[in-house]
């Protein structure tokens, strides 16, 4: 995807699972939690970037110190 060519603003969330102490991108959850997420935008009828603060399902939480304005990361602890 070109970003440019949509000229339009892109959010790009991250979801990253803790793993030996450290929060990491483990594409196959991942994955999931990207399809999961529209599912809960569309269903909230999310419209406000500021909204996706809210987002918790499947043990994922908003991350304030690693996110990025059009980057917000989302944590999940081992175990959850």
């Amino acid at each position: 995807m070109n970003a440019k060519k949509l000229q339009a603003r892109v959010i790009t969330p991250q979801f990253r699972d803790e793993k030996n102490g450290q929060y990491k991108m483990i594409s196959f959850f991942a994955k999931k939690a990207r399809g999961r997420m529209s599912a809960w935008l569309l269903q909230n009828r999310i419209e406000r970037v500021e909204d996706l603060r809210g987002y918790e399902v499947d043990g994922y939480r908003y991350s304030l110190e690693l996110s990025k304005a059009d980057d917000p990361v989302f944590i999940r602890d081992a175990g959850a």
